[in-house]
């Protein structure tokens, strides 16, 4: 980048400089021209005066002249009409009094106009000079042709002048503007190796690398974004770890029970009576286990796009009562206050009944574990912009809003404490948010103490 803003720097220099070499010459050029016309135009009224008083003027126009040529640094000839020179604003060269210019040179000027020539005028000046061809007029008639010869290198050096202090300018800008791209490349190069290096560190597996974030371009809004994902990354892991600590608990806890009490039976430790109660609970166990293993099956199949949809018109209205029937020895128990409004109008969603069911029972489940006892849960069904959005809520505990954004992972398990009735594997909310995305719907949730814990999904008609 340092080389690209140098080079970028110096074609914009050479660029400058030859606009403003240009720009420059063609000023003085045009300034010189001017005052050169306007000396003529002097000259013009000075000869009318000798025209009318007499010969004894001549003299004095004869001196203003080469006072001109000083000033202007200007050559001043006065050529009558057959091109010979016979007045020389440098009274003491006569050497080119008496030498005629050619028919060319002179024969716009006598027909009236003003010519202007740059370089050389024939054999007379041994470098280039800008030519002012003016004609003195009296009586409406071209008397004289007067010619003014400034010599173009005089006006370069002038030029040249403006340039030095122009230069001097553009190499401290130049030289500023290097060093301020050097720095800059240079703080750009450390913030880029730091993002590179943390990574690399990421790509290890050490999650816990953040950045400082610096700046407020585009650079520190990736800085910043490199943060969030590392957090991100690092709770991922967290609940991996959580994940397989509870899992591994999950299963050992059954396999264990079923083992024992398989064992007792079989060296006669549990007697023949009993053996049908402790067959019971290692069955129960096992289907626990079975359904753990068929969410995490089913949980891949649905992220990988293994599992199709298959879509029917159904009553949302009347899935929700009878799922919320299957809890009924579940809310008794914890004398549970069950509230439902649903929508009166056209209740059929478009949809697939089986993993909306699936949807409904998690989230049901969900209300009844953490509801409060004599607390209330809440199931509702309204219409709105031609969708049904069905709302499941209960009371009791919360869930901290900066845990929100991870309840849908997989394996996060909100309560830590892991309650004899709030036992899982952390896959239901996960399940039921990838249902939901594959519909092509949205669910979000939203708890306060005000309010308690509410799951809202929307559902399209067909």
């Amino acid at each position: 980048m340092f080389t690209i803003y140098i080079v970028v720097m110096l074609v914009s220099f050479v660029a400058l400089i030859f606009i403003l070499s240009t720009t420059f010459e063609r000023y003085f050029m045009d300034q010189k021209e001017k005052m050169l016309i306007e000396q003529c135009e002097n000259i013009q009224e000075q000869y009318s005066l000798v025209y009318e008083r007499g010969p004894m003027y001549m003299d004095h126009l004869k001196i203003e002249m080469e006072a001109l040529d000083k000033y202007l640094n200007a050559r001043i000839w006065w050529v009558n009409r057959v091109g010979e020179i016979y007045i020389d604003s440098k009274i003491d060269d006569t050497s080119w009094l008496g030498e005629k210019l050619t028919r060319d040179e002179i024969e716009e000027v006598f027909k009236g106009y003003i010519i202007k020539r740059k370089g050389q005028f024939t054999n007379y000046f041994d470098e280039p000079v800008l030519t002012i061809g003016y004609p003195i007029i009296v009586n409406n008639k071209v008397e004289i042709a007067l010619f003014m010869h400034a010599p173009i290198p005089e006006i370069k050096k002038t030029v040249s002048g403006v340039y030095r202090i122009t230069f001097a300018g553009l190499i401290f800008s130049i030289l500023t503007a290097s060093v301020g791209a050097l720095f800059l490349s240079k703080n750009l190069k450390r913030d880029i190796k730091n993002l590179n290096d943390a990574v690399k560190l990421i790509s290890k597996g050490n999650f816990q690398k953040r950045l400082a974030i610096t700046r407020r371009d585009e650079l520190g809004q990736l800085a910043e974004n490199f943060n969030y994902m590392a957090e991100d990354l690092n709770k991922q892991e967290e609940l991996r770890k959580t994940f397989i600590s509870n899992l591994s608990h999950d299963i050992r806890s059954p396999l264990t029970s079923i083992k024992g009490f398989l064992q007792a039976i079989l060296d006669g430790t549990i007697p023949r009576e009993k053996q049908d109660k402790y067959l019971s609970i290692a069955l129960d166990e096992s289907e626990r286990l079975t359904k753990m293993t068929n969410d995490i099956l089913d949980l891949s199949k649905m992220e990988g796009g293994e599992i199709d949809l298959s879509r029917t018109e159904f009553s949302i209205n009347n899935l929700l009562i009878n799922e919320i029937d299957k809890f009924e020895t579940r809310l008794l128990d914890k004398a549970v206050d069950v509230e439902l409004e649903l929508y009166e109008g056209n209740d059929l969603v478009y949809g697939d009944m089986e993993q909306i069911t699936r949807v409904i029972y998690n989230l049901i489940d969900n209300a009844v574990k953490f509801v409060e006892c004599s607390g209330k849960i809440n199931i509702k069904t309204t219409q709105k912009k031609g969708k049904i959005h069905v709302s499941l809520g209960n009371t009791g505990e919360i869930i901290p809003y900066e845990e929100q954004r991870y309840i849908w992972n997989r394996f996060r398990k909100v309560d830590k404490s892991r309650g004899e009735d709030k036992k899982g594997s952390g896959l239901g909310l996960s399940i039921v948010k990838t249902i939901i995305k594959k519909h092509g719907e949205s669910i979000e949730v939203k708890s306060s103490e005000k309010e308690g814990t509410i799951f809202t999904f929307t559902l399209s008609r067909k």
